[in-house]
């Protein structure tokens, strides 16, 4: 393929046999495997601000985008959480319960995360 790319992965023999053991049940080769995570991963996140930034721009721009993007990921976890939160609620957990799992204060928990009024 013309333009590829080589690199290494830095993980453990036990994890790299699971991976590979994937690729090999979806009967597709490992970098094939590996290609579709990389673009599905630049898929997903197609607004990526540090993917904006030239490769040679001034570290604290590449810096100040890859903050940027991660702010933006916290506010997408944090609505998932809150979903999930109200999910958990629905279904019979306290408040109690649900601050528990989030490491934070039951009164906190439900403040930040029950249904508002729309």
């Amino acid at each position: 393929m013309a333009g590829s790319r080589v690199t290494r992965v830095g993980v453990n023999d036990e994890t790299w046999q699971a991976f590979r053991q994937l690729a090999l049940l979806r009967g597709i080769s490992v970098s094939d495997y590996l290609a579709k995570l990389v673009e599905r991963e630049l898929a997903r996140r197609p607004e990526s601000k540090a993917r904006l930034v030239a490769l040679d721009a001034l570290p604290e721009q590449q810096a100040l985008a890859a903050l940027s993007d991660t702010r933006d990921a916290l506010l997408e976890l944090d609505d998932i959480a809150g979903r999930l939160a109200r999910s958990a609620y629905e279904l019979g957990a306290s408040w109690q319960d649900i601050g528990s799992s989030l490491g934070i204060a039951a009164e906190s928990a439900r403040r930040f995360y029950q249904q508002r009024p729309q």
